[in-house]
């Protein structure tokens, strides 16, 4: 038996949406009981709107883990070791949450010492400084028998702490969601798109770490009505957001479409069905939920020259990549995508990737290595 103690729906987010894939494909084939945080981030730290969905979803993951409220801990240690589980997969994203995770797996372990701690990290050390991050993230690591990698920056930062844990590299899944059933021509009319217009997508959280501003310092130096790109900006900002669009020259606003706020699974793959690049300007970066959905939708994408995001582009064939932190480089690179017309020779490559980086495939091989340790 596994149990898996994460983060899942209603908590909205990357981290929710892939325990939700993992939790799904895993109980194909083996018996899994999934218990949830009952609190994830006090109010103080969490400077959106909401912490989750305002969807009804079916509710499979127990809501037990108290994030910041020590008490909670080991109860919830006594509920899940009850259940005499051989494996206890976790999600790892945050110091913040180090404590009561590595309090409830240090009681879990302390009760039934033959209980196997697996980690699926999707950061090593977070995207924005935290207090004593890396002395926390070794703490939980060294407490951990096995832990799971998703990309070569996350690995390549897991070496810079030293922890005394074995670990595998895998990667990112692609999201499996469907096409609307709405067409591309019927989308862009819906959305107020001509065919002829390149629509230029920035999507997720808009945090600084993201660098939504080069993109707009990029956007600044093209003749954005002449060569009918459309830059939409979607996602709710988690920084202020009228800093950022008073970066937007004022002859340009009119071609920005600005959408603040969570955006619906199904508003999601309209949106990049319609599309014709993702932009990911990236200062920093683990992997991406957002690029695998783009590869899921054969969406192109232009990806800043971060490990975390460049492993599985092929540049001018599965995507276009930049100089981090150049607004020029990545003007050039916007301009030779439009001028060129490379739009469906890249997403026709997109295919063959599409499925080598399959949920099947990572979860096979997750299975492969749990019976390994």
């Amino acid at each position: 038996m596994i149990t898996f103690l994460s983060v899942f729906p209603p908590y909205r987010g990357g981290i929710a949406k892939f325990s939700d894939y993992l939790y799904k494909h895993l109980t194909k084939t083996e018996t899994v009981k999934a218990y949830n945080f009952s609190k994830l981030y006090p109010p103080v730290l969490f400077p959106g709107k909401s912490q989750k969905l305002d969807v009804e979803i079916e509710r499979y993951a127990e809501p037990i883990l108290h994030s910041y409220n020590p008490f909670n801990w080991n109860l919830t240690a006594r509920k899940i070791a009850a259940d005499k589980p051989e494996f206890v997969i976790y999600s790892f994203w945050h110091p913040f949450f180090v404590p009561c995770l590595y309090q409830t797996l240090k009681h879990i372990k302390k009760k039934n010492p033959e209980i196997r701690l697996v980690g699926v990290a999707h950061n090593i050390l977070p995207h924005e400084n935290f207090p004593f991050g890396q002395v926390l993230s070794k703490k939980l690591f060294d407490l951990t028998d096995h832990l799971i990698l998703l990309s070569q920056q996350t690995e390549q930062e897991f070496h810079e702490l030293h922890p005394n844990t074995e670990y595998t590299k895998l990667f990112h899944p692609v999201y499996e969601q469907p096409y609307p059933p709405a067409g591309r021509k019927e989308l862009r009319k819906k959305y107020g798109v001509a065919e002829r217009d390149h629509v230029l997508l920035f999507f997720g959280l808009v945090r600084k770490y993201k660098g939504l501003d080069l993109l707009i310092e990029a956007l600044n130096q093209i003749d954005l009505e002449s060569l009918h790109i459309k830059p939409f900006v979607v996602g709710e900002f988690y920084t202020n957001k009228q800093d950022l669009l008073n970066k937007i020259h004022p002859s340009k606003m009119d071609q920005y479409t600005i959408i603040d706020r969570f955006i619906s699974e199904e508003e999601v793959s309209e949106i990049f069905t319609l599309s014709d690049l993702m932009v990911l300007p990236y200062k920093t970066a683990s992997q991406s939920g957002v690029l695998s959905n783009a590869i899921n939708f054969q969406l192109p994408v232009l990806v800043s020259n971060l490990p975390g995001l460049t492993e599985h582009i092929d540049t001018g064939e599965t995507g276009l990549i930049f100089k981090t932190e150049n607004p020029t480089a990545l003007r050039d690179q916007i301009l030779d995508f439009v001028q060129k017309d490379m739009h469906d020779k890249i997403s026709n490559n997109l295919s063959s990737l599409k499925g080598a980086l399959s949920w099947e495939i990572f979860t096979n091989e997750l299975l492969k290595i749990l019976k390994n340790i």
